[in-house]
């Protein structure tokens, strides 16, 4: 019996043109975002601090500072750019921008070879254009969108090798593999992932010329990756600090209490959270978010996804589900962390799985409603990831606006002004301080450390001390503002703030300490130490 034409699945008559106007709906998220043009944020300061003022050869040979790591390609491709066009935000975020946009390219081809129908197709490619973690990192000074980059070229060459032209497909993935290890870190997993699933492939199908091809390729990875670990990954900060922060981000294995077990479930949950809802910078911390209704249902989907894509392509269900324990297994020696925004390159494995559960639901029947309902759910699918990414067009992501801080102080100084600043923001004010006419504006520097009065008191008193110091500016970011209220308290009971000047990740406050008792007594003692014998009248 035919079906009725408006009933037809197929209300298109060119699915990839509809598929294209999707990549450039997403192309557009991320130009708004990076065209907006934010100010830098900590993270992004501390690496643009120790890399701004090296040559090449210092990029190469020696290890960054400030526990600061990212790969060699990825730095010297944005010196190159710096180099041509200067060191600006956008020049500093641009490689990143493109790594965003090759990788939504490649979802076209990938999602065309494992998904047969249009509803399949259209929720990986809605997922990779939506995805507001990946607008926001195509925007972002760091290596992120490079590691998603490089999974989605290794994922589409290997689900396109095929014995009869391995020579030629060993070739295009060896390179590409051997290339990526340089401008990833995490690409190492997928190209386990990618080379033991092939290589175990040819051997079991006995096609002896393609696994003689895959072991090749193994060998040009190994001695790629042998190279990067000598001259970039060995260099990598080993001081504990990183092993410190990213504490709870190593996976127990294995598993000796219910809490390890709850780990997984946390894993799991931030995971599929951080491709479909996490908008702008991805921290270490279990957020409340994770354990929403939407995120639960979403994690059971992916559950059944990878289940479905194993019967559709055992090749990149095996190739994903490898990857996912190679990370785990690093994760569980210490060696990478599995949170956040390290784990941005397993995002498209999520979304590949999400993908095969609509393109299942659309199999489950060969009437008219199975099509419909994997339409259905394609749209539910992509829904959340759409309209959060929107949003950005209106409200593009400004975490920590310290530029905005530093021009509104440049706009508002009066003579003898001078600059407070604590070791979370004097990075920034290093950088911008020159290009906003602040070089010649005095700082005081404050570190923050567990006596956080004494140490507010201190340097006060410094700027008591000295006779130039008129009215004092106190640059803050949101880790002081909102987490460090006692830095705040203890400037504020020396003396209230002139006017307080919210904006959005950071603070401005205006004091003048010099009227106040505390200043008036270490300024009066100063000037009595100071004074000649004899000058009190005395005879």
């Amino acid at each position: 019996m035919k079906t009725t034409s408006w009933l037809r699945p197929e209300p298109m008559r060119s699915p990839a043109l509809w598929l294209w106007l999707v990549v450039t709906v997403g192309v557009v998220f991320r130009l708004r975002q990076y065209l907006f043009n934010r100010s830098l944020w900590h993270d992004e300061i501390l690496l643009v601090s120790t890399f701004v003022d090296r040559g090449f050869s210092e990029l190469i040979f020696q290890p960054l500072g400030n526990n600061q790591a990212a790969p060699l390609a990825f730095l010297v491709l944005v010196k190159a750019i710096t180099g041509l066009f200067g060191t600006h935000e956008w020049s500093l975020r641009l490689l990143s921008l493109v790594c965003g946009i090759a990788a939504l390219g490649l979802a076209l081809p990938v999602a065309g070879r494992l998904f047969p129908s249009f509803a399949a197709r259209a929720t990986f490619v809605g997922l990779m254009a939506a995805s507001p973690v990946l607008v926001y990192y195509s925007s972002e000074f760091k290596q992120y969108q490079g590691d998603v980059l490089c999974t989605m070229l290794i994922l589409w060459l290997t689900i396109r090798f095929k014995p009869a032209h391995c020579v030629r497909d060993a070739i295009w993935l060896g390179l590409a593999g051997a290339a990526s290890v340089w401008l990833s870190h995490a690409i190492d997993f997928v190209l386990a992932g990618s080379g033991m699933v092939l290589w175990l492939e040819m051997a079991r199908r006995r096609e002896r010329s393609a696994w003689l091809a895959m072991t090749a390729v193994g060998m040009v990875w190994l001695t790629s990756f042998a190279a990067d670990y000598v001259l970039s990954l060995s260099l990598l900060p080993n001081d504990g600090y990183l092993s410190g922060f990213w504490a709870t981000s190593f996976a127990p294995i294995p598993p000796s209490s219910l809490d390890d077990l709850r780990w997984f479930g946390e894993a799991a949950l931030g995971l599929v959270y951080l491709g479909m809802h996490q908008m702008g910078t991805a921290f270490r911390e279990v957020l409340p978010g994770w354990f929403s209704a939407p995120i639960v249902l979403l994690l059971a989907l992916t559950v059944a996804g990878s289940a479905a894509l194993a019967h559709q392509n055992g090749r990149a269900a095996m190739m994903g589900a490898v990857s996912l324990m190679a990370v785990l297994g690093a994760s569980a020696l210490h060696l990478y962390p599995f949170r956040a925004r390290l784990i941005l390159f397993l995002v498209p494995f999520v979304f590949l799985a999400l993908a095969a559960f609509v393109q299942q639901v659309h199999d489950l029947t060969r009437r008219w409603a199975g099509p419909w309902l994997a339409a259905a759910l394609a749209i539910a699918t992509v829904a959340m990831p759409v309209r959060l990414s929107a949003h950005t067009l209106v409200h593009p992501n400004n975490y920590q606006d310290l530029r905005g801080a530093l021009q509104y102080i440049a706009a508002h100084r009066e003579p003898g002004d001078h600059v407070m600043l604590s070791s979370w923001t004097h990075h920034f004010y290093n950088f911008y301080a020159p290009r906003l006419g602040l070089g010649d504006l005095p700082q005081f520097e404050y570190t923050p450390t567990i006596n956080e009065v004494h140490n507010i008191r201190a340097t006060v008193r410094r700027i008591c001390l000295d006779p130039h110091a008129g009215r004092t500016w106190v640059v803050a970011t949101n880790q002081i503002v909102s987490n460090n209220r006692h830095f705040l308290a203890a400037l504020n009971n020396l003396a209230p703030p002139l006017f307080t000047y919210p904006m959005d990740g950071a603070a401005v406050f205006l004091h003048d300490f010099r009227p106040t008792a505390y200043c008036q007594r270490y300024r009066a003692e100063a000037a009595t130490r100071s004074a000649p014998a004899g000058a009190s009248g005395r005879p």
